[in-house]
């Protein structure tokens, strides 16, 4: 299995993605890879940020798909107090059975604190 990535910033704005493939390691008859990328921008006490994975595991019974994308905003109300949203809109097909197909969309509403 392997996987690599990068990041790029610059005045604010970060573009990365990487790729993995994870090859057999999932048991005979399987290979499993995926492959993201993201943008995030901070401008003063506010972040947002879009991302994307797509995976595949492909097996003997047929190919497993996912994708997700997950859309966030954040803002730095005092120090070690961030208020979040995020909300992620994801699809999973099974290749084996059209029954386990599930797809949907969450969302997350949050604060974190540190101190």
């Amino acid at each position: 299995a392997w996987d690599a990535g990068a990041n790029l910033s610059y005045a604010g704005l970060t573009v990365g993605g990487s790729y993995g493939d994870w090859g057999t390691t999932l048991g005979a008859n399987t290979d499993a890879s995926y492959w993201d990328a993201g943008v995030g921008y901070e401008f003063g006490a506010f972040s947002a940020s879009a991302s994307y994975i797509d995976s595949t595991v492909e097996a003997a019974g047929g190919d497993n798909d996912f994708n997700n994308i997950v859309l966030g905003l954040d803002y730095k109300l005092a120090p070690g107090l961030v208020p979040y949203a995020e909300v992620s809109f994801y699809d999973f097909n099974d290749g084996d059975s059209a029954t386990t197909d599930n797809s949907g969309t969450s969302i997350i509403l949050g604060t974190q604190v540190a101190f």
